[in-house]
């Protein structure tokens, strides 16, 4: 476990996660702004495989973990992690539909915000967000984040929390 909030812990993903992991990556609503195909149930245990291992805050240039509540210890979403040494932290979040509404999204990046900040002060956060994703770009708004611009390369908007 890496951070810990009121009601959700930050975690390596698990084989054990993989059905849910499978239902939300497959359902339509969840991936429609995440531009993911259809994914097998072993296209996401080789996913698992490759990123369970990570080290939250190392110097690994892509990292994934599972978002998960603290009392239960079910999967609700995953975090990306996109390090680019010296320029910027990328973060992308995913919160199952099901998951959805209850600030989790906000709850659990607030934190990840917090220790990117102490770890690396001077790097500028991004997000890359699509133009019809209404929710995140008011989520990471909220979150003090600053549009920067259309990335029509991307087709999405870049946003960025200024060190």
């Amino acid at each position: 476990m890496y951070l810990e909030t009121e009601r959700l812990s930050l975690r390596n993903l698990e084989l054990s996660d993989a059905e849910s992991i499978s239902g939300y990556r497959n359902d339509e609503a969840c991936r429609r702004y995440q531009r993911w195909e259809a994914f097998t149930l072993p296209d996401i245990e080789a996913y698992i495989e490759k990123f369970q291992s990570d080290v939250f805050l190392s110097d690994k240039q892509e990292q994934h973990f599972g978002i998960a509540q603290r009392n239960s210890l079910e999967l609700v979403g995953e975090l990306a992690y996109f390090y680019k040494p010296g320029d910027c932290i990328t973060l992308g979040i995913t919160v199952a539909p099901r998951f959805q509404r209850n600030g989790y999204a906000c709850e659990m990046l607030r934190e990840v915000i917090r220790s990117v900040r102490e770890k690396y002060p001077t790097l500028d956060i991004v997000a890359l967000i699509d133009k019809g994703n209404r929710k995140s770009l008011c989520l990471f708004e909220k979150l003090g984040f600053r549009q920067e611009c259309y990335a029509d390369s991307i087709a999405s908007f870049v946003y960025v929390l200024s060190a």
